[in-house]
């Protein structure tokens, strides 16, 4: 088997959990996807996700799959959301760009950042320049494209790792991994 190619027999369980739902077998669409994890946090604790269609409990990047004609979301795992829209590529696809977006995460805040006279930080990058600035040594704020946080996850910026996470948000947003 190809790793392209889905043993029959899964695909037919995850038909017949569609089918006891009463939900459509195709035409759905992945809305969007997030990450269970927080790079942050301690990654031994990391609880993942249980995926709603086939109940594997090892899901990380959940895609969270639509369908006009069902009335309410199905949050799966990769594979189930590429049997879901009938193209296991895409998710495949999407599932990369999430596990490449969250490598990209964990390193931004040892990137090269540049510190100016007034404790302030800053950087350029993927062509937009990011700014972390250190009000008081316990307070911070990030500022990148116009828009500037003083909080990450709800909670105020004390320490230079939750600002430059609240910049990686800002500077390298999740929509551009948009279905």
């Amino acid at each position: 088997m190809s790793m392209y190619e889905i043993d029959s027999s899964y695909v037919r369980r995850c038909q017949k959990r569609l089918q006891e739902w009463g939900a459509p077998l195709s035409g759905w669409h992945c809305d969007y996807i997030y990450d269970v994890t927080d790079e942050e946090e301690d990654s031994d604790n990391i609880e993942l996700f249980t995926c709603e269609l086939c109940n594997c409990a090892q899901v990380r990047f959940v895609h969270v799959m639509q369908h006009d004609e069902y009335f309410e979301p199905v949050a799966v795992g990769c594979i189930c959301a590429g049997i879901m829209e009938g193209d296991v590529l895409a998710a495949r696809e999407r599932e990369r760009l999430m596990k490449n977006r969250a490598k990209r995460k964990r390193n931004f805040p040892h990137r090269q950042w540049r510190k100016n006279w007034h404790g302030n930080y800053q950087l350029t990058y993927q062509g937009r320049k990011v700014f972390i600035n250190n009000k008081d040594g316990n307070h911070y704020s990030v500022y990148v494209d116009g828009r500037t946080v003083w909080s990450y996850k709800g909670k105020p910026l004390d320490n230079f790792v939750s600002a430059a996470y609240a910049a990686f948000e800002l500077a390298d947003p999740i929509e551009r991994i948009r279905p």
